[in-house]
């Protein structure tokens, strides 16, 4: 398969496609992911996918859920890294429930 021009830019494109695209209640099939990244000049192989998904979880801390529905295999991100808003409003609490 050809590379596309974006090829290093890969696990960023599929990070951001599986967070915006994808939650507890959407998934999408490795075909669905594929075409994701190829309107974006990326080629990928399905086994490709796996070594991503297992980097986004070990060093990102994003986690792939992959779920068996009939014949199909979807996945979809488990869990989210805090966003600003989100510290700031645990620091905020940790605050309010610990004064000096």
């Amino acid at each position: 398969m050809p590379k596309g021009s974006n090829q290093k830019l890969k696990l960023s494109y599929l990070c951001k496609i599986m967070q915006e695209k994808t939650d507890d209640e959407h998934s999408l099939t490795h075909q669905q992911i594929m075409h994701e990244l190829e309107a974006n000049d990326i080629s990928a192989e399905r086994k490709s996918l796996y070594d991503d998904f297992k980097c986004m979880d070990e060093h990102l801390g994003i986690e792939v859920i992959k779920e068996q529905k009939g014949r199909e295999t979807y996945y979809h991100v488990g869990s989210r890294p805090f966003e600003l808003a989100e510290h700031s409003i645990n620091i905020m609490e940790s605050i309010v429930a610990n004064p000096l």
